[in-house]
C-alpha cells in the first residue's frame, strides 16, 4: 500500500469514526466539565485536518494548498456533521460547535506542516522538504 492511500484510509476511518461517535444518541461518557464538547470537536477535527494536509501533501500539493484544502474540507465536514445532528437525540446543531472544528481542522492542518519538517519520514522522498542549510 501506497502512503498516499494509507493517508487516505486513515482519513476515511477517522472520519468514519467521528461520524459513528456523534451519531450517539444521549452520549454520558468521559470526563464532564463546561467546555468538553468544544474541546472533542477540536481533537476529533483537529487530527482529520492533520490527516488530510498530511494526505495532499504526500499527493505533492503545494503546502498553502494542503492547508486551505484540509480547512475547506473540515469546514464542509464539520457542517454536515452539525446538520445531522439535529436529528439525534441528546444533540443538537451547534455555530461553536461548528466553529470548533473547525479551529481544529486548521490547528491540525498546519500541525502537519510542522511535522514534515520534524520528521520528513513521513513523506515518500520526493515530497520531503528540501533539507535546511546554513544559507536558508
Amino acid at each position: 500500500m501506497t502512503r498516499e492511500r494509507l493517508y487516505l484510509v486513515l482519513l476515511v476511518g477517522w472520519v468514519a469514526l467521528t461520524f459513528t461517535l456523534t451519531s450517539i444518541p444521549n452520549p454520558e461518557f468521559g470526563p464532564s466539565f463546561p467546555g468538553v464538547d468544544k474541546v472533542a470537536h477540536f481533537g476529533f477535527y483537529g487530527v482529520a485536518g492533520f490527516l488530510c494536509a498530511l494526505w495532499r501533501l504526500e499527493l505533492g500539493k503545494e503546502r498553502l494548498a494542503s492547508v486551505i484544502c484540509a480547512v475547506a474540507f473540515i469546514a464542509l465536514l464539520g457542517a454536515v456533521d452539525e446538520f445531522h445532528q439535529q436529528w439525534i437525540p441528546g444533540r443538537s446543531m451547534e455555530l461553536l460547535d461548528w466553529m470548533a472544528d473547525l479551529a481544529g481542522g486548521a490547528a491540525g492542518a498546519l500541525c502537519s506542516n510542522v511535522a514534515v519538517n520534524l520528521f520528513p519520514f513521513l513523506l515518500t522522498s520526493e515530497h520531503s522538504p528540501a533539507p535546511r542549510t546554513a544559507s536558508n
